[in-house]
């Protein structure tokens, strides 16, 4: 195989990080608690997920996964009728 170098006009044009803001919000029920009466991690872990997807998939016009994530740090705990927004 050879390398060829990219045809400049058959490049797709880029755009901005404000063209694919988005905001999920979502109040939180019994069904996202531990028996301590706090949200479950995992819980928000996908609603993280779920907005990054969103955000990737608007930005790039197609589908998009996750392939990975280093580090969530959870600063205070969550609670039945908080209202989160990611």
């Amino acid at each position: 195989m050879t390398d060829q170098a990219p045809n400049p006009e058959s490049e797709i044009p880029g755009k901005p990080t404000s063209a694919s803001r988005t905001t999920l919000s979502h109040i939180m029920t019994h069904n996202d608690t531990n028996l301590l009466g706090t949200v479950h991690g995992g819980v928000i872990m996908k609603l993280v997920d779920d907005a990054a997807g969103a955000v990737a998939g608007r930005h790039s016009g197609g589908p998009a996964v996750t392939a990975s994530m280093d580090e969530m740090v959870f600063l205070e705990p969550v609670r039945v009728g908080d209202l989160v927004h990611v």
